[in-house]
């Protein structure tokens, strides 16, 4: 079986939703190509191909042959943006110097009774500026243009460079012709010089507000310091971040941005993480403590001990999820792209009908050239192109600011359809921290050598359970025994050998399984898995010789979470490996009405698939790697950022502050984003649809009514402005 590669492309020269369309339809026919993903907004695509039949170097040459350059790499949004924008702002810095003494020019005849310049003249120098306009300010319309026709596509290019060149034609006839039969007003020269005007300055202002929907990737990108201290060979030396490893040796002094990921070796700093956990309070750290790159050290010089950089640290994480996220269409979008697909050619057969019309119906009618300019400037989907993913952008880029990295519009537009969610108790519902609150010792036993045996066996387990009776243990300054043949038994316990004797430690079920009489412990732990307590058995040779309670406490913002949940109409349930007793208690104090218990790993994927298959649109919110599973069956996995990382990358939502107040903004996000691209699509398409008859000069014999090229070239600037603006309230919102 040929494995599927995946290829990130930097693409120049997109600026439509017709380009995204010709691009993603052309190599959906290219062979070894199993999919393509071309992002208008950030100007990139992503390729899925089988190595066997294409490379890397075939998929560039044949994006070339549909007219766009492509480079391998994942696109800088920030300076990708920036040149974006001084490019834009340079041509219609351009375009307005010709474009405003042509229109001058052209209303002279307005300002006074007696010609000021001769039609020669007048009609000379607009010829001239018009020319320029288009010549020197958008020649890469036309050059893109004259691309797309050579391959028998179009695009929103297309349809500018037909009108302005139209409109240039036909003026430049008429100017000529006046010679041999007198002066005409059918003169457009201003129209293609404000045309040329409009669309860029409507670019530029495009290139602006995607610059400012862009925020988030760059104010993550500005958490990396340049230089920082590190200690080679005793020595201290200031290097470039950029250069560090793993297992270097770093100082990182008051005041300055933590490098890398690490350990602190030396030194208990106090670490502002908020920009990259959204913690409120800087946290203390100790020798053994793990630091996050990016995050601000405070008051206190400390060493580090250099354990993830690159792609592999944190923050390099986040940025790679916010910016695939931002790649990454929504469903919804899917209707623009097909609409965009063909529109193109439809206003291009709209504006050979209403050239003909008109020919036929008033030939000598200044409508016969004013109109079809009109129809292929107003009809340009520009609009359309930028609706979806302007908000997606802005969307996704406002969730990373609240410490919720949501990987895609497919997962933003996923939120939105959610009537089920169900959470994972430990970790997740509860604090995930276990402490020891009850011991209970049967026979001659003491409760000391109780935890003895109970934390030395526990101690070879990574379960929560475990670790927490083995630091009791410690905290009790209790010696280990020794303890041999470990064997975790994942949802029920642990069993092993310790002097001889055949030591069992786990749940209620565990023992009964073994056949240990439990009746002296069941009264009492029952009354302590009722508080939501986590009992743990433990039985040496077959018999019961104490158990100990745990307790787990309930996050604080968890019941008004669960509340909230409950209120907008969502099913909220609860699953738990511990048994009834205790899931029931932590089910109580947090609000949940349904609940499951007693429940192993592998069980937890087939409850969500199962709601699944009954209707139900799962959200499955959890932080263990047993987890995993489960977030990947969901409709939508959402993962608390401080859990395992296997957790993490199975989830289409990842909570990057340690609390649940994100499971509520996120779904306040979706529904605001998926308000706003509805929003855009319908003015996109009423503003095509209610102008383009008007464009073509419908209600011209009966009301009068037309639409200038001028005017058709600004109120579609305007369009995409509005679109593009309208996303940027996310910004601001909720």
């Amino acid at each position: 079986m040929n494995k599927t590669e995946q290829l990130s492309l930097k693409i120049e020269g997109i600026h439509c939703a017709s380009c995204v369309a010709t691009i993603e339809k052309g190599m959906s026919k290219v062979d070894g190509v199993d999919e393509c993903r071309v992002n208008l907004t950030l100007g990139s695509a992503t390729v899925n191909f089988d190595r066997a039949r294409i490379d890397q170097n075939q998929i560039i040459d044949q994006i070339s042959e549909l007219g766009f350059g492509a480079k391998p790499g994942i696109a800088d949004i920030g300076e990708q943006n920036l040149a974006e924008v001084n490019k834009a702002r340079k041509s219609m810095k351009t375009a307005l110097a010709v474009a405003l003494p042509l229109m001058a020019v052209s209303m002279l005849s307005m300002f006074s009774p007696k010609p000021i310049l001769s039609y020669a003249v007048s009609g000379g120098i607009q010829l001239a500026l018009a020319s320029i306009a288009l010549l020197v300010a958008g020649p890469s319309i036309l050059k893109d243009a004259y691309r797309q026709t050579l391959r028998f596509t179009a695009n929103m290019n297309s349809l500018i460079a037909i009108g302005t060149l139209t409109a240039f034609g036909w003026s430049l006839y008429s100017y000529i012709d006046a010679f041999r039969s007198g002066p005409t007003d059918q003169l457009y020269f201003e129209s293609v010089g404000m045309i040329i005007a409009l669309i860029l300055i409507g670019r530029f202002l495009e290139s602006r507000s995607k610059m400012n929907a862009g925020e988030a990737i760059r104010a993550l990108n500005k958490l990396r310091p340049d230089k920082t201290l590190a200690v080679i060979n005793g020595v201290e030396i200031e290097i470039d971040a950029a250069v560090v490893k793993p297992g270097m040796m770093l100082i990182v002094r008051p005041g300055e941005k933590v490098p890398a990921d690490g350990i602190v070796t030396e030194g208990n700093p106090v670490i502002d993480e908020s920009l990259l956990t959204g913690e409120s309070f800087p946290q203390e750290k100790r020798v053994g403590s793990e630091v996050v790159g990016g995050s601000l050290n405070g008051n206190f010089a400390f060493r580090l001990n250099v354990t993830k950089t690159g792609e592999a640290s944190f923050l390099n994480s986040v940025i790679r999820m916010v910016s695939d996220a931002q790649s990454r269409k929504a469903p919804i979008q899917r209707v623009a792209d097909r609409v965009a697909g063909v529109f193109v050619p439809i206003v291009l057969g709209i504006a050979v009908l209403t050239l003909a019309i008109w020919y036929w119906l008033a030939p000598d009618s200044p409508m016969l050239i004013k109109s079809v300019v009109s129809v292929l400037i107003i009809a340009c989907p520009c609009a359309l192109g930028l609706a979806t993913p302007t908000a997606v952008l802005a969307g996704t880029g406002r969730a990373a600011r609240e410490g919720i990295i949501i990987r895609g519009g497919d997962v933003l537009e996923d939120l939105n359809k959610i009537d089920t969610v169900v959470f994972d108790k430990t970790g997740t519902l509860t604090r995930g921290r276990l402490d020891v609150v009850g011991i209970r010792t049967f026979g001659k036993l003491s409760e000391r050598n109780l935890i003895r045996i109970v934390g030395s066996t526990e101690r070879q387990s990574e379960h929560p359970v475990g670790q927490a009776i083995a630091s009791y243990m410690d905290l009790q300054q209790i010696e280990s025994r020794t303890v041999r043949d470990v064997e975790a038994l994942p949802g029920f316990g642990v069993k092993a050998e310790c002097d001889g004797s055949q030591v069992l430690i786990g749940s209620r079920a565990l023992m009964e399984e073994n056949e240990v009489d439990l009746e002296a412990a069941l009264d009492e732990s029952v009354q302590e898995m009722s508080k939501g307590r986590t009992v743990v058995f433990a039985a040496l040779d077959g018999l019961l010789i104490g158990s100990v309670s745990l307790s787990d406490v309930l996050r604080s913002e968890a019941p008004e979470i669960i509340g909230q949940l409950k209120a907008a109409d969502k099913k909220v349930l609860m699953i738990s490996g511990d048994n009834r007793q205790t899931a029931q208690g932590i089910a109580t104090l947090a609000g949940v009405d349904s609940f499951e218990a007693e429940i192993k790993p592998e069980q937890k994927k087939f409850i969500v698939e199962s709601y699944r298959k009954s209707g139900f649109n799962v959200a499955m919110v959890g932080d263990g790697i047993n987890d995993a599973p489960a977030l990947a069956m969901a409709n939508v996995g959402v993962a608390v950022g401080s859990g395992a990382e296997v957790a993490r990358e199975a989830a289409g939502v990842v909570l990057v502050r340690p609390d649940l107040n994100g499971v509520i903004k996120m779904f306040e996000i979706s529904a605001l984003t998926l308000k706003i691209i509805r929003q855009n699509l319908f003015w996109a398409f009423f503003y095509n649809f209610a102008a383009i008859p008007l464009a073509a000069g419908l209600f011209y014999p009966l009301f009068g009514w037309s639409l200038s090229p001028v005017v058709a070239a600004g109120a579609m600037a305007l369009s995409s402005f509005f679109v593009v603006t309208n996303s940027l309230r996310l910004n601001r919102k909720i």
